[in-house]
């Protein structure tokens, strides 16, 4: 922000005709050189801000942030993922075990590379030296970059707005949280299911080998990382052993990596479930306090311990927050989000006509700049270089790769997934920044017109070496970006993917409905369950909340336990009928000496 002080210091100094130049948080430019040096005084006409900074601070400055992004996203991030999921018990062990897995990634990169520098070299009156070929490279990256940002923003500019909008709906809110217990239901017994079978072939090896084996310390490295109830579970239950089965290094390596994965999956999942329970409950308040008369903010279960602002935030405080306030800033959100979607859009696929200018931020600069307003330009820059990082950024916090990538809320993600989307945010940077530069018509080779470098393109350089790139992309560009805001409007992909199977929240369709009722009978359950160990804990002292991993292995140690109970053996999956139970239960607390 405090480059763009730059071109407004140097509005002034030019004799003929004002071209000035704004700069971003993310975004540098510089102004026609002065034909005249200027003194201090005609600076301080200006008005000039002092966050003005020297011509060469601002190249330096983005010399160091995007070679080191680039050197991030492409070579470091993907090795240290596969250092993180490496099973090898030593540090050169996970090392080696990372550069070969990244061998293939490597070796495609290079073979693109060397087709892509073999065309450009045969295209007449280009001639390769070192400068072009960084650019070719720079022109390359932000070719994929602005790829996937297309990606990105053609699905967060319309589903911010959308999901601000549907967050002040209290009815589809809660029933988007039933639905996510009914999948999360699924996805906890799968998880649960392959920690057991994992634990199994661990329990099987530790049997099989004794003390004095060479690889018992790298079993005893595998257990030490187990909980000690879950290991107890596993060695009370019978294990096939494989007559056949080799145990070496290499085997245990594997395992290892098994293991840790399960472990992260079932500690993940146990901790959504218990966040989304406590999700439901506050929704299910708020539903319930929303029709009341009494204007005073009732919860399911009371807080014992209540926060020091609770003598401000009284009850009937609470019930105007919730009821009233939150949904209407909500709404009011949602109304701004939209409003800005709909100017980016429409700036995104207009940015290359040049005259008349047709983009709306490119018209918003440059009235600002024609009235050497310095703050207006840092106003506009600052909030629309902000929703298209929300936009961009917001769509990698949803997104989700079966569990190859997963960003889980309240720290449940794992080292991979938070390198990933690391890698992803690295290589976004420089592409978002170019694409604003084009927003404001700040490039001057997208627009083909003389106009003074930018800091920025003084770096990377421009999209217009590689010929394919600069007489296709401005026009495919808009296009790819109207058909996915459409795609995403209409659902397209939301139900394509419940077609396949990949159950999707949607509100006219039925199986969303089975769904959300079999989401509501497992929180049903949830709250029995809750009840009954909360009873058990009063009476014997203990608080009202167990720990929640302890929790789910002492019901199950009850329910083993339990003589002349006789029920249905569960399969791992999220449906209801295979945990029902065929017989009556016993009447409750009748075990509370077990």
């Amino acid at each position: 922000v405090t480059a763009a002080a730059q071109i407004y210091s140097n509005s002034t100094k030019q004799t003929s005709s004002s071209s000035t130049l704004s700069s971003t948080s993310s975004l540098s430019t510089s102004t026609t050189p002065p034909t005249t040096s200027s003194s201090p005084a005609e600076l301080d006409e200006c008005n000039s801000p002092g966050s003005v900074l020297g011509p060469s601070v601002l190249y330096n400055l983005w010399r160091i942030v995007y070679w080191s992004s680039q050197l991030l996203t492409w070579i470091l991030l993907p090795v240290f993922q596969s250092f993180t999921q490496a099973g090898e018990f030593t540090f050169w062990g996970k090392l080696k075990s990372s550069i070969w897995d990244n061998a293939i990634y490597y070796c495609s990169y290079i073979f693109i590379a060397i087709i892509l520098v073999i065309y450009i070299s045969t295209q007449p009156g280009l001639n390769l030296d070192w400068y072009r070929l960084k650019a070719i490279a720079a022109a390359a990256s932000n070719t994929w970059g602005l790829t996937l940002l297309v990606f990105m923003l053609g699905y967060g500019l319309v589903e911010v707005p959308t999901q601000l909008w549907n967050s002040s709906k209290r009815g589809y809110r809660l029933n988007q949280a039933y639905f996510k217990v009914s999948k999360l239901w699924g996805e906890r017994s799968d998880a649960e299911g392959d920690l057991e079978n994992a634990l199994g072939n661990v329990e099987a090896v530790n049997r099989k080998i004794g003390l004095e084996h060479s690889c018992r310390k790298y079993v005893d490295i595998i257990l030490g990382k187990v909980p000690l109830e879950l290991t107890e579970r596993v060695r009370r239950r019978r294990i096939e052993e494989d007559p056949g089965l080799v145990i070496d290094e290499k085997y245990l390596s594997k395992l290892h990596k098994r293991i840790n994965i399960a472990l992260q999956a079932h500690k993940r999942t146990e901790a959504q479930w218990q966040e989304l329970i406590d999700r439901v409950y506050r929704l299910e308040d708020q539903m319930k306090n929303a029709g009341s008369n009494q204007r005073i903010y009732k919860h399911q279960n009371p807080q014992e311990n209540k926060p020091w602002y609770s003598v401000i935030y009284t009850p009937v405080v609470e019930w105007y927050w919730e009821c009233l306030v939150v949904p209407l800033l909500y709404r009011t959100c949602a109304f701004l989000a939209c409003a800005m979607s709909v100017m980016l859009t429409w700036s995104e696929i207009t940015f290359f006509v040049k005259s008349p200018p047709l983009s709306l931020f490119a018209l918003f600069i440059s009235a600002a700049s024609y009235n050497h307003n310095y703050p207006a330009i840092e106003i506009i820059s600052f909030l629309t270089i902000c929703y298209l990082c929300i936009c961009a950024y917001y769509t990698i916090f949803k997104v989700r790769v079966l569990n190859y990538y997963y960003l889980a809320s309240n720290h449940q993600s794992d080292e991979y997934t938070l390198l990933f989307s690391g890698a992803l945010l690295s290589r976004l940077t420089p592409p978002l920044c170019l694409n604003f530069l084009s927003l404001i018509h700040m490039d001057s080779h997208v627009l083909g017109e003389d106009r003074p470098e930018t800091a920025y393109t003084r770096v990377m350089g421009h999209m217009d070496v590689v010929s394919i790139v600069s007489d296709y992309f401005n026009i495919y560009f808009p296009i790819l970006l109207v058909v996915l805001t459409v795609a995403t409007y209409l659902s397209l992909g939301s139900r394509f993917l419940s077609s396949l199977g990949f159950q999707q929240f949607l509100v006219s369709d039925e199986t969303s409905g089975e769904l959300v009722e079999e989401g509501k009978e497992l929180v049903k359950r949830e709250k029995r369950r809750r009840g009954k160990l909360r009873d058990n804990g009063s009476r014997r002292g203990l608080p009202d909340r167990p720990d929640q991993g302890e929790t789910r292995v002492e019901i199950d140690n009850n329910q083993d336990e339990t003589v002349g109970v006789t029920k249905q053996v569960p399969t791992y999956s999220g449906r209801l009928p295979d945990m029902e139970i065929t017989s009556r239960d016993p009447p409750r607390n009748i075990f509370d000496d077990i």
